[in-house]
């Protein structure tokens, strides 16, 4: 059955931490080799993208493509990809491709946790950082005479010594950009990366400092809640009243003043 029409866009990501222990820089080169595929293939990309399909229909597609040509992972995450509804076809690429870098990025975290990351976000913006500061490389992998092994033996040659997940993606930025230039989009693999290495920072405001055995009981408490060793940063906001609010990345934690008043406001004026 074909999905309702009024259903809503929104951008396509997967819940990476599903496959976060299996992450490996051999999945994430099998995901963008069938970003390349799709990219390649137009009426591949309008069948995974059809609204008239159904989610199951478009999934089914995928595994139907690539079980056994690719690493199970790699097929199970662009077939969830594909099974949302995209609103113009490069979104489903786009989804494949921010997927692929946050697998890299987890691998990193399984070989080195958030120190691993933190050089992986370092080692992606020491390479955009090269090229911004000489025309001569933006020219030579920006010319479109030049091979895609052209670019990357390039690229191989100007690199430190380094992780294999920042060689992975610094070949792929030069190599496969996808319309956008080299720099920018290692800028934006650096970004996405970190987003994953914020998932180690806890961000604590409190409205007064803390003392250090509060400080040590907090930290064991979230280290046990998130299930590792997280740094902890403080931040004193006398606005909050009392209590404190912890943010992990993307997840919030109140138990402020603050936080409870507004929430009794709010119930108060329903």
């Amino acid at each position: 059955m074909a999905e309702a029409s009024n259903e809503p866009y929104r951008t396509l990501t997967v819940n990476v931490d599903r496959w976060a222990g299996a992450a490996s820089t051999g999945i994430t080169k099998q995901l963008f080799e069938i970003l390349d595929i799709v990219d390649a293939n137009g009426p591949l990309r309008r069948a995974l993208t059809d609204p008239s399909r159904s989610a199951d229909d478009r999934a089914r597609l995928v595994h139907t493509l690539f079980d056994g040509r690719a690493n199970d992972v790699a097929v199970d995450i662009v077939a969830e990809l594909a099974s949302q509804r995209s609103a113009t076809e490069r979104q489903l690429g786009d989804g494949i491709e921010r997927t692929a870098v946050q697998l890299a990025a987890a691998a990193a975290e399984n070989r080195g946790g958030v120190d691993a990351l933190e050089a992986l976000v370092d080692e992606l913006i020491g390479f955009k950082s090269m090229l911004e500061r000489s025309a001569e490389l933006q020219r030579a992998f920006s010319d479109s005479r030049a091979s895609a092994e052209a670019k990357v033996t390039l690229a191989r040659r100007l690199m430190a010594p380094g992780s294999e997940e920042a060689a992975l993606l610094v070949e792929r930025a030069v190599s496969e950009p996808r319309g956008s230039l080299p720099g920018r989009l290692l800028e934006h693999f650096a970004q996405w990366v970190a987003d994953r290495q914020h998932r180690w920072i806890a961000r604590v405001q409190t409205a007064r400092p803390l003392r250090e055995d509060q400080l040590a009981k907090l930290r064991d408490a979230l280290n046990r809640l998130y299930g590792r060793d997280l740094k902890l940063t403080t931040e004193t906001s006398p606005s909050l009243v009392g209590g404190l609010r912890v943010q992990v990345g993307e997840e919030i934690i109140d138990g402020s003043v603050t936080h409870r008043l507004d929430q009794l406001q709010q119930r108060i004026a329903a």
